[in-house]
C-alpha cells in the first residue's frame, strides 16, 4: 500500500465524495489504486480507515442528496438506542428519487416530515418505526424516546392527526396507547407487554414503594396484591456490588411480606414462563382474575403493528383488576 502521507489530509480520516477527491487532485485512476476503497456509489475512503458506524453515517450523507435526512432504525441508533437493523441505513427524501444501493435505502415521501439538518423529528422517526418493527420493539422504541424527553405523545398525536395519509401514522396512533415512558430499558418494555397481552392486571411502573422503612423502586408493582417484580440483566450477576445489593433488596421484600419475582435475561427468553410466574405471585397475593391467555393477542406482539391491529385490536386495553379474594 502507498505510504499514508500520499493521501491528502482532508481525505485521510473520514469517507469522502469523489468530487472532494478530484478537487484535491486525486484522480479516478488513483482512487482505483490500493490506497483507497469504494464504500458506496461515488463515496470512497482510505483503504485502512476503520469503518465505525458513525463513519458509515458520514458515508451515507455523502452518498445521499443534500435534502435527504436520516429516519427509522438508523436515527434511533444515532440517538443512542441500538434497536432494529443496522443495514440498510435509512434515509428519506421529499420527492421522487430512485437510487439503488444495498447499504442505503432512500425512502420517498410526497411531503418531507419535520426535520433538522441531520434527521427527521423523533415523532416522524417513531411513525416510520411503526411501519416495520414488531409491536414489542416499536413500543420499546417509543418508551425509550419518551423517557429521554425526545418524543411527546402530544406531538405524536398532532403529527398523526395532521398527516393521517403518511405511511405508519395509523399504526403509530394505535401503538401510542401501549407506551409508558416510565420504563427504563427495552427488556422492561417487552416484559410489560407480556403482562398486558396475557391479560394480567396493570402494574404500577417504577414507582417508589416503602418496604420495611426503605424506599425501593420495583419495575412493576401490584399494590393491591403486594406483588413486586423486576427485570435483572447480566450486570446483576457479573458486578459483585450489584449482586450484594440485590440480595439485600430481596430480603427486604421478604421481610415486608411482599411476593417478589425476579426476571432474568435467561427467563425473559421464555415469555410464557415469565407471565406464569408473576401470575402465581398475584394469586398468592389474593388475585382472583382469569388465568393468563397466550392466544392471538400474545402472539401479535411479535408481528408488525399493522398485522397486530387486524388480529388483536383490543391488545391496547388492560384487563380490569379483579377484586382481591
Amino acid at each position: 500500500m502507498p505510504p499514508r502521507a500520499q493521501i491528502p489530509a482532508p481525505l485521510a480520516h473520514e469517507p469522502f465524495h469523489v468530487r472532494e477527491a478530484l478537487a484535491l487532485g486525486v484522480s479516478h485512476r488513483r482512487l482505483a489504486g490500493k490506497a483507497y476503497r469504494r464504500l458506496l456509489p461515488a463515496v470512497w475512503a482510505p483503504a485502512d480507515l476503520e469503518m465505525t458506524e458513525e463513519r458509515w453515517w458520514v458515508a451515507a450523507r455523502k452518498y445521499a442528496p443534500a435534502d435527504a435526512r436520516f429516519t427509522g432504525a438508523t436515527r434511533l441508533q444515532q440517538l443512542g438506542l441500538d434497536l432494529g437493523p443496522h443495514r440498510p441505513l435509512q434515509m428519506v427524501v421529499g420527492r421522487d428519487l430512485h437510487r439503488d444501493c444495498p447499504e442505503v435505502f432512500l425512502h420517498r415521501s410526497d411531503v418531507m416530515p419535520a426535520h433538522d439538518d441531520v434527521a427527521v423529528s423523533p415523532e416522524a422517526v417513531f411513525v416510520e418505526v411503526c411501519r416495520w418493527f414488531t409491536v414489542l420493539d416499536a413500543v420499546a422504541a417509543g418508551d425509550w424516546l419518551i423517557k429521554r424527553g425526545l418524543l411527546s405523545l402530544e406531538g405524536l398525536a398532532r403529527l398523526c392527526h395532521d398527516e393521517p395519509w403518511r405511511d405508519g401514522a395509523e399504526q403509530a396512533r394505535w401503538v401510542a396507547r401501549l407506551l409508558d415512558g416510565r420504563s427504563r430499558s427495552v427488556p422492561e418494555s417487552h416484559v410489560r407487554l407480556y403482562f398486558q397481552a396475557a391479560g394480567l392486571p396493570r402494574p404500577e411502573v417504577n414507582v417508589p414503594v416503602d418496604v420495611a422503612g426503605t424506599l425501593l423502586t420495583p419495575d412493576w408493582w401490584w399494590r393491591l396484591f403486594r406483588v413486586a417484580s423486576e427485570y435483572e440483566g447480566s450486570q446483576h450477576q457479573t458486578h459483585r456490588g450489584q449482586y450484594v445489593a440485590d440480595i439485600d433488596r430481596y430480603q427486604l421484600y421478604r421481610s415486608a411480606d411482599i411476593e417478589y419475582r425476579q426476571i432474568t435475561r435467561e427467563l425473559k427468553a421464555t415469555p410464557r414462563t415469565v407471565v406464569r410466574r408473576v401470575h402465581e405471585a398475584l394469586v398468592a397475593g389474593g388475585y382472583s382474575g382469569p388465568s393468563p391467555r397466550f392466544g392471538v393477542a400474545f402472539q401479535a406482539l411479535n408481528r408488525t403493528p399493522r398485522e397486530a391491529m387486524a388480529a388483536a385490536p383490543d391488545l391496547t386495553v388492560w384487563t380490569p383488576v379483579a377484586p382481591r379474594r
